[in-house]
């Protein structure tokens, strides 16, 4: 056991380096209900990063998130938001589906010697930037 001098001299002492290494408990009783997900690569890559931008583990980002989500008043508003921007995503998918058949009869009566419309270019330009807009969406849902 150290003198009251050596301890003095060095203040981590064997009780201090015991409290500091020691786990912190966070409840006084433990938990005893467990739910066990499984993730796809991709979704555990995602899980890993939003955790350290949290400055959490995968395990508590996970847990905080779902109960977050459980206490809020709409429990399916943290789902909701990303089910609903992939609905609106598959709209707009089915949406530019019509809108490459119509470009398909375009090509077709242009090949079979029509003359386009004047305002053929802007049309396209719009389809164009409609299609980098869904990209960027279906980015954006990604990496969320």
């Amino acid at each position: 056991m150290p003198t009251d001098e050596e301890e003095q001299q060095n203040p981590l002492t064997a009780e201090a380096v015991r409290a500091a290494t020691r786990r912190r408990l966070r409840q006084s009783v433990p938990r005893t209900n467990r739910v066990c997900p499984r993730f796809s690569d991709t979704e555990w890559a995602l899980l890993q990063r939003a955790a350290a931008r949290a400055e959490l583990a995968p395990g508590g980002y996970t847990a905080a998130a779902a109960l977050a989500a459980a206490a809020s008043a709409d429990p399916n508003a943290a789902v909701a938001d990303f089910r609903r921007g992939i609905q609106e995503l598959m709209e707009s998918n089915r949406q530019l589906g019509g809108i490459g058949n119509n470009l398909n009869q375009v090509a077709h009566f242009l090949n079979a010697g029509g003359q386009p419309a004047g305002d053929l270019r802007q049309l396209l330009r719009r389809v164009e930037a409609s299609i980098d807009a869904v990209d960027q969406a279906v980015d954006w849902l990604v990496r969320r």
